[in-house]
């Protein structure tokens, strides 16, 4: 009997200092110390707002701004959204790059822009590069919204400093990190660029020209190969072509165009311009196309990596209402893709272990979803939303299954990109 009270008390007081699991804390938790990076475009947020008539207030009044996310398996999330320093766009790929350590972020601003989004009416100041000055590009504020620009942000700074603005004569649709860390790889309508980060700056080491348009890309996971959707824009009635590039050194070139196999029931479309590559480099996923609610369900196509000239030979019919992005879960069996509507929406858990791939279900979403990402250890997904500021989150159980959590973490509306990576923590002095 006293063995049995000894027990119990022990349990107590482990429960009190700090034994207590973290999935039984009262906040959002993850295994290791992460950071979330969302970019928010203003722009769309007052977009939400036109009737079928066409027809809102166009007087632009939500800013552009980025959401910096620390979480981590021993405090509550720590949050805090900046506005009005590094401008953003939704159209293009939804995620950004971060270094290595987790100090930088990188975020790409393009001037391409919708027609309805042209109604907009910008506020009073500069808005494209030829309005900017070299003294305007050291100020903390940039409230430019046309501006062709890549924007470089100290995350270790108490303010989320930008450090660095590179401005460009080409459009830059989208940025991502290299797998060796040390680079970075943006891709506009003539060039894909190259940079790495010296002292707080960005260094361009190459510009590599390319014909085929407007760029959304995925890098390999080996760092050798790029597959890019490219076209002259989003929604422009012109079809997208899907193509494969090499990377050495620092020089990107053309190798093929990957087009749809001979019987496979399915066609590139004119807003095809979404895709991520797998975590084993072997396939690409592809959405037919990104349009919302109202039109026909579109599908996913499954691109081949594994030969030397990459094919789509499969495709996951009907998917959703328009697909935006793509995550791979650790394990290599499970995918999520984001839909595009806005009342009901959804994500779609898919098996790319299947031969072929397939639908295992679909679960609710807030509106628009845009950037998704898993954990790295892969207990849970974040899922950002436009509509409603905020990034949803889901607990993974199992090899596919996952669990809708009602916690979620509040940033400014407009999301338009998701990136992860670690907890910048500061080196000791030496």
């Amino acid at each position: 009997m006293r063995l049995q009270s000894i027990v119990v008390v022990v349990l107590i007081v482990f429960a009190g200092s700090g034994g207590l699991a973290a999935e039984e804390r009262p906040y959002l938790t993850t295994k290791t110390p992460i950071t979330l990076f969302s970019t928010n475009d203003g722009e769309y947020k007052q977009l939400l707002q036109v009737t079928d008539e066409q027809t809102t207030d166009w007087e632009l009044k939500t800013k552009d701004s980025f959401s910096v996310i620390h979480l981590g398996p021993d405090h509550p999330p720590i949050i805090r959204t900046i506005y009005d320093t590094a401008p953003c766009s939704i159209y293009g790929t939804p995620t950004m790059a971060m270094s290595k350590d987790g100090r930088y972020a990188l975020v790409a601003n393009h001037s391409w822009r919708p027609e309805i989004a042209k109604k907009l009416k910008l506020p009073d100041g500069p808005q494209t590069n030829a309005d900017l000055t070299a003294e305007l590009l050291k100020q903390p504020k940039m409230t430019a919204q046309l501006v062709n620009m890549l924007s470089l942000i100290d995350l270790s700074t108490p303010d989320f400093r930008v450090v660095d603005r590179v401005v460009f004569d080409d459009r830059p649709m989208h940025v991502l990190s290299h797998p060796d860390g040390q680079r970075f790889v943006t891709g506009g309508d003539k060039y894909f660029y190259v940079h790495r980060i010296a002292q707080g700056k960005l260094l361009e080491v190459s510009r590599n020209a390319q014909p085929h348009g407007l760029a959304c890309f995925w890098i390999h996971p080996q760092g050798h190969r790029l597959i890019a959707t490219q076209g002259r824009a989003p929604l422009s009635g012109e079809p997208a072509t899907v193509q494969w590039y090499s990377i050495r050194g620092d020089q990107i070139k053309h190798l093929s165009e990957i087009k749809v196999a001979p019987g496979v029931p399915t066609e590139l479309l004119d807003s095809s311009y979404i895709l991520r590559i797998s975590r084993d480099g072997k396939l690409a996923l592809i959405c037919q196309r990104a349009s919302g609610p109202g039109v026909d369900l579109s599908d996913i196509l499954v691109a081949d990596l594994t030969r030397e000239k990459p094919v789509i030979n499969s495709v996951i019919k009907q998917v959703s209402d328009g697909s935006e992005s793509f995550a791979f879960h650790p394990n290599g069996r499970m995918a999520v893709a984001t839909g595009l509507g806005r009342v009901p929406n959804c994500i779609v858990v898919l098996d790319i272990a299947s031969q072929p791939a397939r639908v295992l279900y679909t679960l609710d979403a807030k509106g628009g979803a845009q950037g998704i990402e898993f954990t790295p250890e892969g207990d849970k997904l974040f899922v950002g939303s436009p509509d409603a500021g905020r990034i949803e989150v889901f607990d993974v159980v199992g090899d596919y299954e996952l669990r809708k959590n009602q916690k979620f973490l509040k940033i400014g509306y407009g999301h338009n990109s998701l990136t992860i990576g670690p907890r910048y923590q500061l080196r000791p002095e030496n």
